[in-house]
């Protein structure tokens, strides 16, 4: 059994084949222990976050982020504020809890925190279920799809009635499934993305 976050599984369909088993042999190793405290790169600023979208004046929770950052993170936490401060400033919308669960296929956990994820209502009532997405890599619609749909079958545990968002921050680009979006095709090519996930890591167990 595997378990792993939203997120990670995110970084792996979006990743090519060679890098794709170099990545789950360093996710085997963060998350198993032995890979030092990689995942606690983003994490202030995903903290951040969770307040931002809560506060009077978001801009200044995210620049006292910025302000605490180290070294290596400052140029990335700044990007990251800019990318978000503008999507918040165009959202108008107001943080609403949300819940944790585990989705699951074959010997494949995947968490969704709510220490990841945001919930967000607009004034219209519609309430969005969103993954913020922080790296560097630049995501497509295609890329975000798979994550997209295991948000959709988790939302009743997590927020109830939401529609899945998965926001790339430093381009404030929020991506939706496409309402022509074939489920069957989508469940069978994540299907397949879990059962090489699972090679790879057990062939990173054996290595």
């Amino acid at each position: 059994m595997a378990r792993i976050a939203l997120g990670s599984f995110l970084d792996f369909v979006r990743s090519g084949p060679q890098d794709s088993v170099r990545l789950v042999r360093r996710q085997r190793a963060m998350y198993l222990g032995s890979g030092g405290q990689a995942w606690a790169f983003y994490q202030p600023f995903r903290s951040g976050v969770r307040r931002a979208i809560s506060a009077p004046d978001p801009e200044a929770v995210l620049t006292a982020v910025v302000d605490k950052a180290g070294p290596k993170q400052r140029s990335h936490f700044q990007e990251l504020r800019r990318g978000m401060c503008a999507w918040l400033s165009g959202t108008k919308a107001t943080g609403v809890q949300v819940e944790s669960c585990s989705w699951w296929h074959d010997e494949l956990e995947v968490t969704l925190s709510k220490r990841s994820l945001l919930g967000l209502r607009h004034s219209s009532g519609a309430v969005e279920l969103v993954l913020p997405y922080l790296k560097e890599p630049e995501l497509s619609t295609q890329d975000a799809a798979p994550v997209l749909r295991i948000l959709q079958l988790g939302r009743d545990r997590v927020l109830p009635g939401a529609t899945p968002v998965v926001l790339d921050v430093r381009r404030a680009r929020s991506h939706r499934l496409r309402a022509n979006t074939n489920e069957d095709d989508l469940d069978t090519f994540i299907a397949g993305e879990v059962s090489k996930y699972l090679t790879y890591w057990q062939a990173a167990e054996a290595a």
